[in-house]
């Protein structure tokens, strides 16, 4: 579920990063530049977003897995493993919300737009 909340949260920001800057993905489609280069700016953008989301994501649960193995004598951890696997579905996730993001950089008109 929260992988699913997690698509549709990233999928807001970059819709609404996109319509702010439809004017300039025109301008690019204009000049030349393929639907190919615009989509690698959103997928970017979305990798981008998956980095820093989760550097400060990773940080608070290495201190909530210590205060859980405190209360509970449970031995928990954050392995490299697991962190990776977070890391490995965090950049899935805002890549998924990319494609959906793209369909409305494929859809700029130059002639629209100007």
């Amino acid at each position: 579920m929260g992988f699913i909340v997690g698509v549709i949260i990233v999928y807001q920001v970059l819709s609404t990063d996109v319509n702010a800057h439809m004017k300039e993905y025109a301008t690019f489609k204009a000049m030349g530049y393929r639907n190919f280069y615009l989509l690698g700016v959103v997928f970017e953008e979305a990798l981008i977003l998956a980095l820093l989301g989760f550097i400060p994501g990773s940080l608070l649960p290495l201190g909530l897995y210590q205060l859980t193995k405190k209360a509970t004598n449970l031995p928990i951890a954050m392995t490299i493993a697991r962190a990776t696997t977070v890391f490995i579905l965090t950049v899935i996730m805002c890549a998924i919300s990319g494609a959906i993001a793209t369909r409305k950089v494929q859809s700029a008109d130059p002639a629209d737009m100007f």
